[in-house]
């Protein structure tokens, strides 16, 4: 919960803050995202050199900080309650690095509080450089800045919490050869999220039908199966469907039907494996005996594999070594899901 923070209106704080600091002081908006006992403020001094951190209990932080080599902040991992940084974002090299070393001292729960001058209010240019601050690596607008945390962070690591454009006492009468007054900036608040048990799937999970597939061997195909009765064995009797993975773990189910087994044990191997590239992998399984009957007759056979070659085009393949039992195997085609990262 959010405390109450006895803040001084005229607290001297960096330039572009000063503009808007009352108004945040009434509005709560200190009080909701810079309330915490362990709060930094990157690149607080301003332009004169001599401001405040922007709360009373942060810590200032600028280039000269002990430790502070202008990319890794010197604390500990989840060790902040938020972070603030305004007009400082936009001179950084490594912006995307920053940010994320940011999001790493930051607690779960916590917030970074990020304002940078608004191309379209600040700028009032299409291309760098910037006439007003020739320091500046880029220009932002709100899209664009979204842009780079989605770039920077990983997806449901954050939410984004708020996100104004403040052109409090902009005059937009000033042509853009002239400075512009008032405030021209961009806020964006991100509160840091626990990581979800789960990621964001890549398309490549879902279900694979037979005509995704190819067989060399097929004695029937209906709309949804392929079927071999062992006649062309041995051979590679089914193979697809060079779908591009993602690096991670993954599970694939093949779909088989296996007419005629009934209790018989499998006289000859049914060999499964997946290739990655068009070369083999150690992923397989191969079905032989009774134990090898009593999974063929689940009607399902499944291989967990991990990828990482990302990109990697995969297929999972079917390999009969001679009959392996008097009737049919048909095949439905098979299921693929993405389990996560690699173990």
């Amino acid at each position: 919960m959010a405390q109450r923070l006895n803040l001084d209106p005229g607290r001297r704080v960096g330039l572009e803050s000063q503009k808007s600091y009352i108004t945040k002081i009434a509005s709560g908006f200190f009080d909701n995202y810079l309330s915490g006992s362990h709060v930094l403020d990157v690149g607080f001094a301003g332009h004169g050199g001599d401001g405040q951190p922007i709360v009373p209990q942060a810590i200032g932080i600028d280039i000269d900080y002990p430790g502070y080599d202008g990319a890794r902040l010197p604390f500990p991992d989840e060790s902040q309650d938020a972070i603030y940084s305004s007009h400082c974002f936009e001179h950084i090299v490594d912006h995307i690095g920053a940010l994320r070393d940011w999001f790493r001292v930051l607690k779960v729960g916590g917030f970074a509080v990020i304002v940078v001058p608004h191309q379209h209010l600040f700028e009032k240019r299409l291309d760098l450089p910037s006439r007003w601050n020739m320091d500046h690596k880029r220009f932002f607008t709100p899209a664009s800045l979204l842009a780079d945390i989605e770039a920077s962070l990983a997806p449901n690591s954050y939410r984004v919490r708020h996100l104004c454009d403040n052109d409090a006492g902009y005059d937009y009468a000033i042509a853009p050869a002239d400075p512009a007054t008032g405030c021209f900036e961009i806020e964006l608040v991100l509160e840091k999220l626990p990581p979800p048990a789960w990621e964001m799937e890549d398309g490549a999970s879902r279900n694979y039908g037979i005509w995704e597939f190819t067989s060399a061997a097929a004695t029937h195909q209906g709309r949804w199966w392929i079927e071999t009765d062992f006649a062309t064995a041995p051979c590679c009797w089914v193979w697809g469907p060079y779908v591009a993975l993602r690096a991670g773990r993954y599970r694939v189910e093949l779909a088989l039907e296996a007419t005629g087994l009934g209790m018989l044990p499998l006289s000859a191997p049914i060999r499964i494996d997946i290739g990655r590239n068009w070369l083999p992998t150690d992923a397989e399984v191969t079905l032989i005996g009774e134990s090898g009957a009593n999974i063929l007759r689940t009607g399902k056979v499944a291989i967990e594999f991990d990828n990482d070659v990302a990109g990697a085009l995969h297929e999972f393949r079917i390999h009969l070594d001679g009959p392996a039992f008097p009737g049919t195997l048909r095949f439905y085609g098979a299921s693929l899901v993405y389990l996560g990262r690699s173990r």
